[in-house]
């Protein structure tokens, strides 16, 4: 092996060996924020309840795929989330609202579903936004209730985090050198935010556009998953709007 070759494999072998060490020290010190994580897997159940309940009973095996995918970008935020890979956890943030519209967008139209799979059309999410605010069971509930306006917003602050066009989404923020992971009390607060937010308006969302499904004694299991993940000033406005009691467990 040449000499520059033995060089670049000695590096590889300490780089492995450094990284490895200093995802545990991060992981170490972002256990004393376990309650965090334990509220961000709360509202994740809600995902889970709705693909058991919902998702696998009145939609395809095509578009309930688009639910799974969503629910493993949850997923992977969280578990990124506790390596201190906040960047990272962000973009997960937002594929899992892309494929929860793509879910329910391609559940309506089955024929959109078979050309995206042989590549003839790519939806974006303004596309996406568009159809839903104009969607009938949507415009028949109050704005706050339908989860569009959240998801709109977050979209596009989670966006800048994807294309690096802010600063405040560096991992390498402040420092000289690069940064896999970080345990940085501020980067977990603006996680936090994020996620919880994300979860709140897809679940709104689902809520809206399954509301027969969940009124009166149905679904009960449902309901309380659904509850972890909406705020407790919410449930007037739902119960108001969408007939459906929340269970705060």
């Amino acid at each position: 092996m040449p000499g520059y070759l033995r060089e670049v494999r000695a590096n590889f072998d300490s780089f492995s060996v450094s990284w490895r060490a200093e995802l545990m020290k991060v992981m170490d010190l972002l256990r004393a924020e376990e309650n965090i994580f334990h509220e961000s897997y709360q509202r994740i159940v809600s995902l889970q309840a709705w693909r058991a309940n919902v998702v696998e009973s009145v939609m395809s095996a095509e578009s309930a795929a688009f639910f799974l995918e969503a629910q493993n970008d949850a997923l992977i935020s969280h578990v990124l989330a506790q390596m201190g890979s906040w960047r990272s956890a962000l973009k997960s943030l937002r594929s899992c609202i892309e494929n929860v519209l793509f879910t329910l967008y391609y559940m309506d139209h089955p024929v959109e579903l078979i050309l995206w799979q042989q590549g003839k059309i790519r939806h974006t999410f303004n596309e996406m936004h568009r159809y839903f605010l104009a969607h009938p069971r949507v415009t028949s509930a109050s704005k706050r209730a339908t989860g569009l306006e959240i998801l709109q917003k977050e979209y596009s602050l989670l966006s800048r985090a994807v294309h690096a066009s802010a600063r405040t989404f560096r991992m390498t923020q402040d420092v000289q050198a690069t940064q896999l992971w970080s345990p940085e009390k501020t980067r977990i607060g603006s996680w936090r935010t994020r996620e919880s937010l994300v979860l709140q308006g897809l679940n709104l969302l689902m809520m809206v556009l399954f509301r027969d499904s969940l009124t009166g004694s149905k679904l009960v299991g449902l309901r309380r998953a659904i509850s972890l993940a909406i705020p407790p000033s919410m449930y007037a406005v739902i119960k108001r709007d969408l007939k459906i009691t929340l269970l705060r467990a």
